[in-house]
């Protein structure tokens, strides 16, 4: 009977502690981590409630009223069945060590609850994580934590603040332009006229810059001024995303033809030409020890070399035909110069700072590359193996 008591009491114990989790309905890794959470503060409850116990029990015998435990003597009975004092000679065992017997006592079922209120949860958990693959795991996590991150880009983009001279792309919606035109009259109309005609300030409505054209070279002009002609810098008054609408405003004025133009300065934009930042990417060898790369055929030892070096320390933020943490590699080679490669494999937080491309995948990918302390002989495998990973392989 009492054998049958502690079986009942620990599938009551069990139950109650698990309770939760086929009250859920979801099914989702969210679900799942409040249950996790309210099956731990259960638990704090009920370990408090013992330990309180423990000691009140303790001090029993020190109580003036002991009926102010005798309540709980039941309770407390029923999660230990511990043999009375009165009754010990019965499980005192036969062998003794100078002169110290051992009682035979049985494990509590408290304690056989918890065993098996562990097993319950690992189960549970195999089941919900492993098997029918609702739990929040690896990939799904990852894939949140993604979501979370381009909703938190798209919020910073729509402030402007990942705008930058490197990263800028010009605005060419009706309303974009409207903002950008308020910004102008408000503040740059009074050098360069209503309309954009030119006053102090150059014309921008022929196609000759003296600072260079285009969004890139017209938004570093705005950011840092012409002290040495008496534009100041705006950086400080307006937003980068307000910089990106002016500027973009200005561009929708070249072929206007408003009167009293100014007449032409500085020389004539191609707008084929590169903008601030910007350049051949095969001509960008970034910042580093890396300043030449011999490329000759594919060396396949040297490949297969640098296949190891990438899996061990690459792969966890890199794969070859997806984005993950980082950019997916497939033709990065084709995209890049060897030199650039290296330099960012040896060289990723100086890189980061200084070099337009390096910057301008931060802002994308909102994650700074880690230095993994290659050799240039590793990093030289490494790009040796992403040579591989092109669609032509050369």
């Amino acid at each position: 009977m009492d054998k049958l008591k502690k079986i009942l009491f620990t599938l009551v114990f069990v139950s109650f502690l698990s309770s939760p989790l086929f009250a859920q309905t979801g099914g989702g890794g969210g679900d799942f981590e409040t249950i996790i959470k309210a099956v731990i503060a259960i638990f704090a409850a009920l370990t408090a409630l013992v330990l309180w116990l423990v000691f009140a029990v303790a001090e029993k015998e020190e109580l003036e009223d002991e009926n102010a435990v005798s309540p709980l003597q039941g309770f407390w009975n029923l999660i230990n069945k511990r043999t009375p004092i009165e009754d010990e000679n019965k499980i005192l065992l036969e062998h003794d060590f100078d002169g110290i017997r051992e009682l035979d006592n049985k494990i509590p079922p408290w304690f056989n609850a918890i065993l098996w209120g562990t097993v319950v949860f690992a189960i549970v958990y195999m089941v919900n994580y492993h098997i029918i693959g609702s739990g929040n795991v690896q990939e799904e996590e990852y894939a949140e934590e993604m979501r979370a991150a381009k909703m938190q880009r798209e919020l910073l983009s729509e402030s402007g603040a990942l705008v930058s001279a490197e990263t800028v792309t010009a605005l060419t919606d009706p309303a974009d332009l409207e903002r950008g035109k308020k910004i102008f009259l408000k503040n740059c109309a009074a050098c360069h006229g209503q309309n954009g005609e030119g006053l102090v300030g150059p014309n921008f409505t022929d196609e000759y810059w003296i600072h260079g054209g285009g969004i890139k070279n017209v938004f570093h002009t705005i950011s840092e001024g012409v002290p040495a002609k008496g534009m100041i810098s705006w950086k400080s008054q307006l937003s980068p995303g307000e910089i990106q609408t002016v500027g973009s405003y200005v561009l929708s004025l070249r072929g206007t033809s408003p009167p009293n133009q100014k007449g032409p300065e500085g020389k004539k934009w191609d707008s084929s030409e590169e903008d601030v930042g910007g350049g051949s990417s095969m001509a960008d060898k970034g910042i580093g020890p890396i300043k030449n790369v011999e490329i000759g055929a594919i060396d396949l030892q040297l490949a297969k070399t640098g296949e190891e070096v990438f899996v061990a320390k690459c792969s966890a933020c890199h794969k070859i035909e997806k984005r993950f943490v980082g950019p997916a590699l497939k033709d990065v080679t084709k995209k890049q110069s060897p030199e650039w490669i290296m330099n960012m494999i040896l060289n990723p937080a100086q890189m980061i700072k200084e070099n337009a491309t390096a910057k301008k995948l931060l802002a994308e990918y909102l994650t700074q590359m880690a230095n993994q302390n290659l050799t240039q002989d590793e990093a030289r495998s490494v790009l040796e193996y992403l040579r591989t990973q092109t669609s032509d392989k050369k």
